[in-house]
């Protein structure tokens, strides 16, 4: 900490040697800067010499103490700790030197330890003063380095809450704010980029751009207007404007987006609310350009939308048949891939057929509500791995972070288009198992009279299903296979020397001839020919 300076005047030069004399001063902290004996050398020494603490008689040729110190008072701007001293009582004397705003007052004679005593109280005064004043000094720099980011929490507050203007002029000087308190108008920014969920760019290369676009907007709008860009998340920002009604913001906007195409290399969308007149409005304004910046979701990125110009049907709800939905439904159940690609295709197409762009959100919850649907249908036989998969796909719909209808479109078919697969899948696994089953039956009962109703039966299908699966499946019709694994049979039993009578009757025929030309049509040779042939052989 500095040291204490000190000035003494007296017109006895010998008060003021026994005072430098007497008192070590320097091993109390103080340097003693100069002395005088009168009243116009005691002012000029002051000025010239700036000391903390001022010792001095009242009465002096030329100019009184108190005189000298009136003056100083009127004329400097940092006042000395000021001790009179003086060998008379008078109250006047001492009154005026309170008024004057003396630290304190002394009567002669006094002693030495007087003295010291009060000088102390005063350094340490002005010691405590000197550490106030360096807080206070280092408040204020932490403050005003501060500043930029308290405006940008003020202003996130104010388009979120309701202020007084009052209370909001006074915040305005507080906070060294540049603007007006009158004519706003708030826009809604995104780097459409940064809105995609799934964007694969590293952290540090989004921190980037979104400080890079933030100052290439500031840059920009501080040309033209007064205002001020806040970020809000990541990759999204609030710019206030301050400004007259009729001035074009939309070709500031436009300006922005243009410089930040060409600087960054990045597509922004902004929506612009309404001119407000007022700061209590701001909050309006706000909630308008958001909802302009949410139609983005109909025009695509790189756009700028106006809350007025939005044509909003507030009334409409975007439908589609329920009809459509219930078909898309067994499409799906049966694993048929090209009935739902069909069904999705036209039901997108009658949800985005309207007059007006309804409300982004309730298109989505709309899709949603058909994802949800299909998502019942696949999870009933999804496997684990599936199941978390549609899970979490699921979930990203809820959320609802789509930036366009096109997006939003693309999720819905891929998780039906990708559940039907796996139901196409599924079926064929399960269709196999049931002829499967089916196939082995016919083996174990060659000799029962055989029925496509029994053996549709066995694996729980109707009759007419279950013939068209089998046929899909074997290349033959069911009682074409039966036929055939007959024949087959009797191949084996003839050339283990079994009777063709006995083999008729064993493979469920009544008739031998009949039985016989089955086996003709069948293989070109009659049971006892083909007998012969391979005895022979």
């Amino acid at each position: 900490m500095n040291e204490i300076t000190l000035c003494m005047m007296d017109d006895v030069p010998a008060v003021i040697d026994g005072l430098l004399k007497l008192i070590p001063w320097e091993q109390h902290g103080i340097r003693i800067v100069g002395t005088a004996t009168n009243g116009h050398e005691g002012l000029k020494l002051i000025r010239d010499k700036k000391p903390d603490i001022v010792l001095t008689d009242i009465r002096m040729p030329m100019s009184s103490g108190i005189d000298m110190i009136r003056e100083l008072k009127e004329t400097c701007e940092v006042f000395p700790k000021v001790i009179f001293f003086s060998g008379y009582s008078d109250f006047a004397y001492a009154q005026e030197s309170v008024r004057l705003g003396a630290f304190d007052y002394l009567l002669k004679p006094f002693t030495k330890q007087q003295i010291v005593d009060v000088v102390l109280r005063a350094k340490a005064e002005i010691e405590s003063q000197r550490i106030e004043q360096s807080d206070r000094m280092m408040l204020e720099r932490k403050l005003r380095e501060s500043l930029p980011y308290l405006r940008q929490e003020y202003f996130r507050l104010l388009i979120r809450h309701d202020e007084l203007p009052e209370l909001a002029s006074q915040k305005w000087d507080l906070l060294g704010i540049d603007m007006g308190t009158r004519g706003f108008i708030v826009m809604s920014v995104q780097i459409d980029e940064l809105m995609n969920l799934r964007t694969t760019l590293p952290l540090r290369e989004l921190e980037l751009s979104s400080f890079a676009v933030q100052n290439i907007m500031e840059e920009t709008l501080n040309k033209q207007t007064k205002g001020i860009v806040l970020r809000e998340q990541l990759g999204q920002f609030v710019i206030v404007l301050n400004l007259d009604e009729d001035a074009d913001v939309l070709a500031m906007a436009e300006s922005c987006k243009y410089n930040v195409k060409h600087y960054s290399k990045r597509e922004i969308s902004i929506g612009v609310g309404s001119w407000v007149e007022g700061i209590a409005k701001l909050g309006l304004s706000y909630e308008q350009a958001k909802t302009a910046l949410s139609y983005q979701f109909y025009s695509g990125a790189s756009c700028i939308i106006s809350y007025r110009d939005i044509d909003r049907q507030g009334h409409m709800t975007p439908h589609y048949s329920p009809d459509k939905e219930t078909e898309l439904l067994y499409c799906l159940r049966s694993g048929n891939r090209e009935g739902t690609e069909r069904l999705l295709e036209s039901i997108s197409e009658e949800c985005l057929r309207y007059p007006a762009p309804p409300d982004p959100d309730v298109m989505t919850n709309l899709f949603y509500g058909l994802a949800f649907s299909m998502y019942r249908v696949i999870a009933e036989k999804a496997e684990p791995k599936q199941r978390m998969w549609l899970d979490e796909r699921l979930r990203a719909m809820k959320k609802g972070n789509y930036s366009s209808t096109s997006e939003l479109v693309r999720d819905v078919k891929d998780l039906g288009i990708t559940g039907c697969e796996w139901l196409q899948k599924r079926q064929k696994n399960d269709v196999g198992r049931l002829i499967h089953q089916a196939l082995r039956y016919v083996s174990e009962r060659l000799g029962s009279d055989l029925t496509v109703q029994e053996c549709a039966g066995v694996v729980h299908l109707s009759p007419s299903y279950f013939s068209n699966l089998f046929k899909k499946e074997v290349g033959m019709t069911f009682m074409q296979h039966v036929t055939s694994a007959r024949m087959e049979k009797a191949k084996e039993l003839l050339l283990e020397g079994m009777q063709v009578q006995d083999i008729t009757f064993e493979l469920g025929y009544r008739d031998r001839p009949y039985f016989s030309e089955l086996f003709k049509k069948h293989t070109g040779m009659t049971p006892s020919e083909f007998r012969m042939k391979y005895e022979r052989v």
